[in-house]
């Protein structure tokens, strides 16, 4: 009886620890900006707390399909970006520094207007030169957002 007690007690210990992540994404805006090289039209999409404390994605339209996975090493790849916003904080991916960044595209579904992100990165906090990691998050986008990611 005190291993299921334990077991339970675990189990919901991780869960409060997910769910309580993922209400902390409170606010997301999809907005159409080229900040990306070429012309191909990108959209940013950004997630966090508000829009004064947020991460957020660039990323090429035409990328935007299930199982498009965009990896970058200290800013090697410049078809996407991760950066953020954490308390007035700017976090960048950066060439002087370990940095990491990845989105993939999980799920896309124009006729529910649904698309699901797993972003993740380690980006540099350019006024303390400290790395900032942001855990794997899922980011959904959904409704009249969505409309903006086509």
């Amino acid at each position: 009886m005190k291993i299921i007690i334990s077991v339970i007690f675990i189990v919901l210990i991780i869960y409060s620890q997910i769910y309580g992540f993922q209400q902390k994404i409170l606010y997301i805006s999809v907005d159409t900006f080229n900040l990306l090289p070429d012309p191909d039209e990108s959209v940013i999409v950004s997630f966090g707390k508000n829009d004064n404390d947020f991460h957020a994605f660039a990323i090429k339209k035409k990328d935007i399909k299930q199982g498009v996975e965009l990896i970058s090493k200290s800013k090697n790849n410049s078809n996407f970006s991760v950066f953020g916003d954490i308390g007035g904080e700017a976090l960048v991916r950066s060439e002087q520094a370990d940095t990491f960044a990845k989105v993939k595209v999980l799920s896309v579904d124009k006729h529910s207007q649904r698309a699901v992100f797993l972003v993740e990165a380690n980006l540099l906090n350019i006024n303390t030169n400290e790395l900032n990691k942001l855990n794997a998050t899922k980011v959904i986008i959904k409704g009249g957002p969505f409309l903006k990611l086509m």
